[in-house]
């Protein structure tokens, strides 16, 4: 007869083969979406909002030159029906969580007249939405300079994700189960996950300083996003995780205002607008898919 820490043995690897069995025939499911589907449109959207743009046209940097700066933008609030991307647009989704989106950045001059710049998003939640590991890089360098305007090229890329509670969120978890205001049967917050991955290139134009010193400039970026979706909630009827993936390329042109306070401190403030498609099951929202930020920004040279 077995003893009895034999059985326990036995008893563990009959459990943990059974779990491996389970993960193996049970994995979490994973769906492509089109880039244009509710559900593509609200990743692209969201990605859309932290885009890696520049702050001011590139401009000659000395090697070894650093600046540092800060950036807020703007996240428009959208309308119930631009929610309604959930099981392909007929579900609302709390796509309205931080109003803004900001990131730090570090630039030092290199050789060439190349600047390279790192950027980077606090962790800090807002409205049940945290960024965590959002990271971005990005070269510059002036092509041509003119008496009274110049021409600049930037590539960027940006990784990382943020957390929130857009399947099920906080307040919709607390009201009662399979009710209108729950009519899922979320129990509590859900964890999903949104990576806001993108990579790309930007031409900017600049005008010489105008009155008062104000130095205006627009450009024009290439992206090619990358966005996934990994959805974690909790149901009454079971846990709730797939993942979603969808891939499109954006444009987006900005426009921008650079104010010299002195030789160290710059003050910026910038629109951007990038056209987005969206097919839903109704057009009551069409016209209204495009993404449109105001940013405002301080630099230091140092």
């Amino acid at each position: 007869m077995p003893s009895m820490q034999s059985m326990i043995a036995m008893l563990s690897a009959w459990c943990l083969s059974l779990s491996m069995g389970w993960a193996q025939t049970n994995p979490i499911p994973e769906e492509a979406v089109a880039f244009d589907s509710p559900e593509g449109w609200a990743m692209a959207y969201m990605t859309a909002s932290s885009l890696n743009l520049g702050t001011a046209p590139p401009r000659a940097t000395r090697p070894a030159q650093w600046r540092l700066s800060g950036e807020v933008g703007s996240i428009p609030t959208l309308s119930e029906e631009q929610q309604k991307v959930g099981f392909g647009g007929f579900k609302n989704e709390d796509l309205n969580k931080s109003p803004i989106f900001g990131r730090l950045r570090a630039s030092v001059g290199i050789i060439w007249d190349i600047t390279a710049e790192i950027a980077y998003t606090p962790p800090i939640n807002i409205d049940g939405a945290q960024p965590t590991g959002l990271w971005g890089a990005a070269l510059s360098r002036p092509l041509i300079n003119r008496d009274h305007w110049g021409v600049g090229v930037r590539v960027f890329a940006q990784q990382g994700q943020v957390r929130a509670d857009v399947t099920c969120s906080a307040e919709v978890a607390q009201a009662p189960t399979f009710t209108a205001d729950n009519p899922f049967g979320c129990i509590a917050p859900s964890k999903d996950r949104l990576t806001l991955d993108h990579h790309g290139a930007e031409v900017m134009l600049s005008i010489d300083q105008g009155p008062f010193g104000v130095e205006p400039w627009v450009g024009l970026a290439v992206a090619r996003m990358t966005p996934t979706v990994q959805v974690d909630a909790r149901l009454q009827s079971g846990l709730e995780r797939y993942t979603l993936r969808s891939q499109g390329t954006t444009k987006t042109l900005s426009f921008g205002l650079g104010y010299a306070i002195n030789t160290q401190w710059r003050a910026h403030v910038a629109s951007s607008y990038t056209p987005l498609d969206a097919k839903r099951p109704t057009n009551s929202t069409a016209g209204r898919d495009d993404f449109w930020s105001l940013r405002f920004g301080l630099t230091w040279t140092l």
